[in-house]
Formats: C-alpha cells, sequence, structure tokens
C-alpha cells in the first residue's frame, strides 16, 4: 500500500467517523429539547413538589425505551458495522438483561458523542476561527469583549485564554472518544460469553456437517469409482471373448454409477439445507461416545441398512472380486445409526481390498451380540495382499493416504464411541471395528 492510499484510507475511515457521529447529534437533538423542558420546569416550577420528578421520570423514559429496543440495537449494530468497520454479527435467540444494558450504554455513548460532535460543529469550530482571524482585525480589543460574552464577569484577557483552553479540551475529547468507537462497539454491541459459545457451537456443527458429508462422498462416490473402473476393465477384456458376460459388466457400471448419482444428489441437497441442524428434515443425533448429542445427516439413499450388505458384496463378485459375508447375529437390534456406518465401513474396506489386494478372496465378517436396549457390533474385513503392499513403509502409506479412506473410517468409529483397527500381518491386511450402542437414544429401523 502506498502512502497515498494509507492517506486516503484514514480519509474515508474519519469521514465515516463524522458521519457516525453525526447521527448521534440527530438522535440527541430530541433528548436536548427533553432536557431544556426539564430545566424550564425546575426553574418555573414554583412550590408544586412533583413539577421536578415527574419531569425527571419523563426525561428518563424518553431516554430509556428506545435504548432497550431491539430494534434500536439492530440498526445500531448495523450503523456500527457500516461506518465503524466492525464485524458484528446478529445475535441468536432472545436478548438477555445483560444485552439490553450493554445496548442502552452504547446508545447512551452514541448519543452524548454525537452532542459532543454537534457542539464542536456548531460552537468550537467557529469560536477557534473568530480568535485565529482576531489577530488581523484588531487583536485582543475584538477578542476580548466576545470572549466576556461567554464569560461575563472575567477579565477580557484571562476570558479568552480560558475559551481558548475550553475549545481545545472540547475537541481533544471529540477526538479520544471518535478513536475509541470501534473499541466500545465491539465490546457493548458484540457477542456476550454465553454467546460466544453459542456461535463456537455452531461453528462446531457446521464443521462437522462438512466433515460428516466429505466422508459421505469419499465413501460412497469413491467407492462407485472403483467398482465401475473394475467392471469397465473386466468388460473391455471380454468384450471379444465373451460379449454377454461383457454386457453384464457394463450394466453393473450402469446401476453402481445410477445409485452414486441419487447419494451424490442427496449430499448436495443437504449442503443446499440451512447451517441449522433442527432446520433440516432427517438429521439424526449420535446417542453415544464421546461426541454425544452430535447432529449427523440421516441422508436416505445413503442410509445402507445391514440387510443390503449381501448386495454389496454381490457387486463385488460380478467385478470379478471374490467375496464372502459371513453374518451372525440379529442385525435388527442394530440402531440405524450405527448400521450406516457400519455399512461405509465395509463399503470403504472392501474398496481398499479391490485396490490394494492380489485377486484373492476377501471375507467380510459382521457379527452382532445383545439386544436393542444395548450391545455390540463388530466387523472383520480380510484380505491377502502382494508382497510390496505388505511392507510396513507401504502400510503407513497406505494408511495415510489422503487422509479421507481409512482416516475417515476412524473417525466414524471414534464419533460412535467405538474402535476401529486396521494393519498387514503375515501377508493378510485386516480391518476391524467394533461399534457399541447402550441406551434408548437410538433410533431403530424395522429393516435390517
Amino acid at each position: 500500500m502506498t502512502v497515498t492510499e494509507s492517506g486516503w484510507g484514514r480519509l474515508a475511515a474519519a469521514t465515516r467517523t463524522a458521519v457516525f457521529l453525526m447521527i448521534g447529534g440527530l438522535l440527541a437533538v430530541p433528548y436536548a429539547a427533553v432536557v431544556r423542558w426539564i430545566v424550564q420546569l425546575w426553574r418555573f416550577a414554583g412550590d408544586n413538589p412533583l413539577a421536578v420528578p415527574s419531569g425527571l421520570a419523563i426525561g428518563a423514559g424518553l431516554l430509556a425505551v428506545p435504548a432497550t429496543l431491539k430494534v434500536m440495537r439492530t440498526l445500531e449494530r448495523t450503523a456500527a458495522n457500516e461506518l465503524l468497520r466492525t464485524a458484528l454479527a446478529e445475535p441468536a435467540g432472545p436478548a438477555r438483561l445483560g444485552d439490553i444494558a450493554r445496548g442502552s450504554a452504547w446508545f447512551l455513548i452514541h448519543l452524548s458523542a454525537g452532542a459532543l460532535a454537534v457542539a464542536v460543529l456548531v460552537f468550537v469550530i467557529p469560536v477557534l476561527a473568530v480568535f485565529a482571524i482576531a489577530p488581523l482585525a484588531g487583536g485582543m480589543a475584538v477578542a476580548g469583549p466576545l470572549a466576556s460574552q461567554f464569560l461575563p464577569g472575567t477579565d477580557p484577557a484571562a476570558a479568552v485564554w480560558v475559551l481558548l483552553g475550553a475549545c481545545a479540551g472540547t475537541v481533544t475529547l471529540l477526538i479520544g472518544v471518535a478513536s475509541q468507537l470501534r473499541t466500545w462497539a465491539v465490546l457493548l454491541l458484540g457477542p456476550s460469553e454465553l454467546e460466544k459459545l453459542a456461535i463456537a457451537e455452531r461453528r462446531s456443527i457446521e464443521l462437522a456437517r462438512r466433515n460428516e458429508l466429505a466422508r459421505e462422498l469419499h465413501d460412497s462416490v469413491g467407492h462407485a469409482l472403483t467398482v465401475t473402473t473394475l467392471q469397465a476393465a473386466a468388460a473391455h477384456r471380454l468384450v471379444a471373448t465373451d460379449p454377454a458376460k461383457a454386457a453384464e459388466a457394463m450394466a453393473a457400471v450402469e446401476d453402481v454409477g445410477r445409485a452414486a448419482l441419487e447419494e451424490l444428489d442427496d449430499v448436495l441437497g443437504v449442503l443446499r439445507a440451512p447451517a441449522d441442524p433442527e432446520q433440516i428434515p432427517g438429521w439424526a443425533v449420535r446417542g453415544h461416545g464421546p461426541d454425544q448429542g452430535l447432529p449427523v445427516p440421516a441422508l436416505r439413499s445413503i442410509s445402507r441398512p445391514l440387510a443390503e450388505l449381501q448386495e454389496l458384496v454381490d457387486q463385488h463378485r460380478s467385478a470379478g472380486f471374490p467375496a464372502r459375508l459371513h453374518l451372525a447375529g440379529d442385525t435388527g437390534a442394530v440402531p440405524a445409526v450405527l448400521a450406516r456406518e457400519a455399512y461405509r465401513i465395509i463399503q470403504e474396506g472392501l474398496a481398499n481390498a479391490l485396490k490394494h489386494g492380489n485377486g484373492s478372496t476377501c471375507d467380510v465378517a459382521v457379527s452382532v451380540s445383545g439386544g436393542r436396549d444395548s450391545g455390540l457390533l463388530e466387523i472383520g474385513i480380510s484380505n491377502a495382499v502382494s508382497a510390496s503392499n505388505a511392507e510396513p513403509g507401504k502400510q503407513a502409506k497406505r494408511t495415510r493416504q489422503g487422509g479421507h479412506g481409512l482416516a475417515g473410517l476412524q473417525e466414524r468409529a471414534v464419533l460412535l464411541g467405538g474402535t476401529i483397527r486396521s494393519g498387514a500381518s503375515d501377508g493378510v491386511w485386516q480391518l476391524t471395528a467394533e461399534l457399541p450402542w447402550k441406551g434408548q437414544g437410538y433410533d431403530h429401523a424395522a429393516d435390517r
């Protein structure tokens, strides 16, 4: 930024502050009239003992009522944002007594600062201008009588110096007040401690919402791309030797692509929804784990019940990838949130087996113990990997890749109070997950 640009920026800021002060001065004019009326009432009340108290009560009411109105605080906040360049957000929820008190204090400061600015504009600046040209028009002979009109009974020379000091002090006070207006606005119109906590909570919910949707996109679309790539490669190999099989593989590509498009449409629909989870239809609440009560998107097309696991395994088998599913226990007892997450974990595990396996059979084991009130869902996925992928360095790289696959599974398990482990041993890649549930806070779907 050049010196000229910096100078113009300071000039623009000073101009905006002056406009803000003039607004306060205009707001102060009716109150000045009320003060003058109270003074006159006091002077001419005579023996009426209720005259002055009633006038003071009326004046206090006229000052207090606008200061406590929410619309007035909103207008003051807007004026501060536009003219003082603050970034004050409109608080959510009903105003508390402390917020009203802080807003009233700011309204009084705005009025007082505006009145001071008007006094400088209509009185101080003209007086200083007269004193500035007085030496050219006779010096003390002109300035002395003028100062004596404001300070009767005072020596003319002393009156000039007193008046000059008062004017200089008023200008200095106005400059000091104007320089602190932005700071005071943030303190008095900004969020209270409770509001700051509410804002932080909303941001945390929004961040959790975005992370959840990012995991959904990675798991659903990434899995679909993996399957369709393998199916397309199989169709390419078989198109000359076995056209029927090639057509079957391409049909599978079409089915997977359509399902992925539906899931993508649901995720984008949630992204377009309001940030407040209470306003989003279909949001579920996690009922267990370190982030108990954290809202997550319960998207219909993404919410795959455990009953569809066989279809998921068959989908991989049709791509020429051998896979077996072993189910044990009552899958209908698994809460809906855990069922969806279990489906995603298995989906990502199968996709990893497709990408990193050596083509041998992948075993998927799902075991459910317990009942509807409490229980444990255990998942195990194992497949043989090539010697290069079984090396420790390759394992670490595979775990870190993009931070979206296995890292996303880890996030899912932790948010549900569960655990997940993965790694290669003796040439076999294993992924195990344990997802517990306990209590009545879960929604159980009828069909698993």
